[in-house]
């Protein structure tokens, strides 16, 4: 029996649903099972009585636990996320997490679809001349910066710039960006960006590369496919046509699950070049034991990994008739 589209949504919005619920209960508990008294957490140490009333009442720390979840989810529905008590002390949580949030999407955003869109097309070249010199030489590249670690690329990058070169490597801008005009800041943040963005994308393109390649080398030994040589098409009709669109089906899932990672996963390199982004903001939250901070970052990014699952299930359903069984 075949499922229609919206039947299929509303099951997986209903999914997505529990499971955001279940992360946002155990982003509350977590930090009431640490080995540590949640007042102590909460309240920055030295504060204030006005301060330690204020945030007692806020994040109801006098109240049962029951009382404090009750609150705990009244707020997070709510965007009111408190404020931040020792890396950015005063400032609303909300507002901190919009302002690094955007900078890490522009990041990920240009890095992601860069890595996607090259790395499909190097993984099809590469299946296309299986055992040729440019598969050879292609598979080589995935297979090095695939188990490269991510801070050490970075790390190699900006030594090798620093050393050879004048160009920014650290910060999202310049000291003069103030004074420059619309044309200047765009290309003073495109320079800033730059080293970043080849950072990722060197480190994600070979995971799409090597899924690619291998979906399409499995699907290029398919009976259908010798069956389309043999009725006469041309190679690159048979590729596009019949090859791809199969072959694409578990690389839309890879795509998902490091599209939602990447979020999170992109902290190594915002640390190291000092890109102002949702990653290094949970970086120095963390070092700075400013928990409003970490609760709300750490549920940001498992929030994201759960929304590209469900992309992916939409496109999966377009793509893949036995899903729609």
């Amino acid at each position: 029996m075949r499922q229609s589209f919206r039947m299929y949504v509303l099951k997986r919005l209903i999914y997505v649903a529990v499971t955001i619920f279940l992360i946002m209960s155990f982003n509350f508990l977590l930090f009431r099972v640490m080995p540590a008294d949640v007042t102590r957490i909460l309240i920055p140490k030295g504060a204030s009585n006005e301060t330690i009333e204020r945030l007692t009442e806020f994040y109801g720390l006098d109240d049962p636990i029951p009382v404090q979840y009750v609150i705990f989810l009244k707020q997070t529905f709510t965007g009111d996320f408190g404020e931040s008590i020792s890396f950015l002390k005063g400032e609303e949580v909300s507002s901190v997490i919009v302002t690094y949030t955007a900078k890490t999407l522009m990041l990920v955003g240009i890095g992601t679809a860069l890595s996607i869109f090259f790395g499909v097309i190097l993984g099809r070249e590469t299946a296309w001349r299986r055992g040729k010199m440019f598969d050879r030489v292609g598979s080589s590249f995935f297979l090095i910066f695939y188990c490269m670690p991510t801070f050490l690329f970075a790390l190699l990058i900006l030594t090798m710039v620093a050393s050879f070169s004048d160009w920014p490597i650290k910060g999202e801008y310049s000291a003069d960006y103030q004074h420059l005009d619309i044309l200047g800041k765009l290309a003073d943040r495109g320079q800033h960006l730059l080293l970043p963005v080849f950072a990722l994308v060197i480190e994600t393109i070979a995971t799409f590369s090597i899924i690619t390649r291998s979906s399409l080398i499995d699907v290029l030994t398919e009976e259908y496919m010798v069956t389309a040589v043999a009725k006469g098409l041309r190679g690159k009709d048979i590729l596009k046509h019949h090859a791809m669109p199969n072959a694409m089906l578990p690389v839309v899932t890879v795509v998902a699950m490091n599209v939602g990672w990447i979020l999170s996963g992109a902290i190594m390199i915002e640390v190291i070049f000092s890109y102002q982004g949702l990653g290094y903001l949970t970086y120095r939250a963390v070092l700075s034991y400013d928990y409003p901070l970490i609760q709300v970052a750490f549920m940001l990014e498992a929030v994201a990994v759960i929304i590209a699952n469900f992309i992916a299930d939409l496109a999966l359903f377009a793509l893949d008739p036995r899903v729609k069984i």
